[in-house]
């Protein structure tokens, strides 16, 4: 039985306490923290955790856990994560690492010099239809890529109140790319391999918000062109899950997915066919949460190496604020 505390009780805190309180018979969250330390006491309550703190360093003092859980905003991961790395505690951090590379660097290289273990909790890749795409392409079902295409759309950044969920987004300086986009970063490296960004183009559309909220990102890799389209502001061509769209072509055919999930295969010299595969029907977006965090615990107990460490989790970083310096944001 490993013991964790959560650091942070807002809106995604919630996803992952359904995901932890699945893992009883394996994890038990024994303490929270917010600054808000009502907020901490009453989200403690509701998700069967004992304890609730203001003061992470405290609560990480006093419980001596396994690992934290960082669900906090952007601008605390490094204080927290270097806190618990120094007590030798593990770390499980809330995408994007930092809101600057050298922040993001600095934990990772904290991490490494005290031998504490870091994930990132980059779940993006953990949703079913991106775990079944990749299955479909390692299978060689289409043969070697040559191009993809992922797009994001949800229409939450429209209107004077933008992003209602988490509305401190509106007066974040960088915004989409570093927030949102960085999910389909990763998850465009982890079903075909390492990219180098070859141009960003950044806009913000809505006057009521700081940052950027339309993305554009073209890359290369190995015999492979693709890129990536988002924004929050339009609707997706079809509502579901995925928030958007994926095409990817190959050698033998193409691979697409739908806003709903659905998979088909279209090889060049046959009709298109839907690829039939069981989809979760409980769970944050294809299960995808669970599935992470269960991973991280899996890798704890084993010694393996996570998907995202932290030191891998470097690349998708890198891309993101190689973008902001190409397009001069």
């Amino acid at each position: 039985m490993m013991r964790g505390v959560l650091a942070g009780c807002g809106y995604f805190a919630r996803i992952h306490m359904d995901a932890w309180n699945r893992m009883r018979d394996r994890v038990s969250m024994v303490a929270c923290c917010d600054v808000e330390q009502d907020k901490a006491f009453h989200f403690g309550r509701e998700h069967g955790i004992e304890r609730g703190y203001f003061d992470y360093r405290r609560m990480l003092e006093r419980e001596k856990p396994d690992f934290v859980d960082i669900v906090t905003r952007p601008d605390s991961h490094l204080e927290i994560a270097m806190a618990a790395a120094d007590l030798g505690i593990a770390v499980l951090c809330q995408k994007p690492l930092a809101p600057t590379l050298t922040d993001a660097e600095r934990m990772v290289e904290c991490c490494e010099q005290r031998s504490v273990r870091l994930m990132a909790n980059e779940n993006w890749r953990w949703q079913a239809w991106f775990r079944e795409l990749k299955r479909l392409l390692d299978s060689g079902v289409i043969g070697k890529p040559f191009y993809f295409a992922l797009r994001h759309r949800v229409a939450d950044g429209v209107g004077e109140h933008p992003y209602a969920r988490q509305p401190y987004f509106v007066d974040m300086p960088r915004l989409l790319l570093i927030e949102t986009m960085i999910h389909f970063i990763d998850t465009a490296r982890f079903l075909v391999g390492d990219l180098r960004l070859r141009d960003a183009l950044l806009r913000r559309v809505n006057p009521y918000v700081r940052g950027e909220d339309v993305v554009l990102l073209t890359f290369e890799g190995d015999g492979l062109t693709g890129m990536i389209d988002g924004n929050r502001l339009s609707t997706a061509e079809q509502e579901g899950p995925v928030m958007g769209d994926m095409r990817i072509e190959g050698e033998y055919g193409v691979l697409s997915l739908a806003g709903d999930g659905r998979i088909w295969i279209r090889p060049v010299d046959a009709p298109a066919r839907e690829h039939v595969y069981e989809l979760p029907s409980v769970g944050y977006r294809g299960d995808s949460a669970y599935q992470t965090l269960r991973h991280f615990v899996d890798c704890l107990g084993s010694g393996e190496a996570f998907e995202t460490s932290g030191r891998e989790y470097l690349k998708t970083t890198k891309i993101v604020f190689e973008a902001y310096e190409k397009a001069g944001w």
